[in-house]
């Protein structure tokens, strides 16, 4: 099982620098790794529909509609991090035109759309507990980490490359024992699908 401090030392490890007992000790290495680690952590669930990390959620209308253009808002929840599907729609990583918007609403952020409530979402939410990530996570996240405190811990060019390389593996990884969700895919109509269709 990882721990905060475990995912530190690993990413500590693949740049030779000096590992930590806590992230509250006194040497640099704990002090860049305490400044980084939640944000990078945040943008390694946000990267990829990790399945450990995908929630379901209805989400109740707010009492103030948009001002124009829709015609309800829902409050995205306070652990949100990124879409994955609403409504039936796979949206993560969508480049077509969606039947909502992601806004900045009232103190936070909503989805801006007319389908009526409540709205049904499956999204990335913050997981904080590191003992609920997957090895491939793990692997990840501390490549994420090693590379992003390796100009600060090491200088070195080439190592901060090699980390970037071994998170791109880590991934890749990870899709390939389904730790990381796919998008139904959609082959599009040929001139052969049509014809095999009944009646066609």
């Amino acid at each position: 099982m990882a721990s905060q401090t475990a995912i530190c030392n690993q990413a500590l490890t693949k740049l030779g620098a000096q590992r930590i007992i806590n992230l509250t000790d006194e040497g640099k290495s704990a002090l860049v790794m305490r400044t980084i680690y939640d944000i990078k952590r945040d943008a390694e669930l946000a990267a990829h529909p990790w399945t450990f990390a995908i929630a379901r959620e209805q989400l109740p209308a707010s009492s103030t509609a948009p001002a124009w253009g829709w015609q309800y808002a829902y409050p995205l929840p306070a652990d949100y991090l990124a879409l994955v599907e609403v409504d039936s729609c796979w949206v993560f990583g969508a480049t077509d035109e969606l039947p909502f918007q992601i806004e900045s609403f009232g103190s936070g952020t909503a989805i801006l759309t007319n389908i009526g409530s409540p709205l049904r979402i499956r999204y990335i939410k913050r997981i904080t507990n590191a003992g609920m990530y997957p090895p491939l996570f793990v692997e990840a996240l501390a490549c994420r980490l090693a590379a992003e405190a390796c100009e600060d811990l090491t200088q070195s060019l080439s190592k901060r490359e090699a980390a970037w390389n071994e998170r791109t593996q880590a991934v890749r990884d990870a899709k390939r024992v389904n730790s990381i969700e796919q998008p139904p895919r959609h082959l599009p109509d040929t001139s052969w699908s049509v014809a095999a269709r009944p009646g066609v």
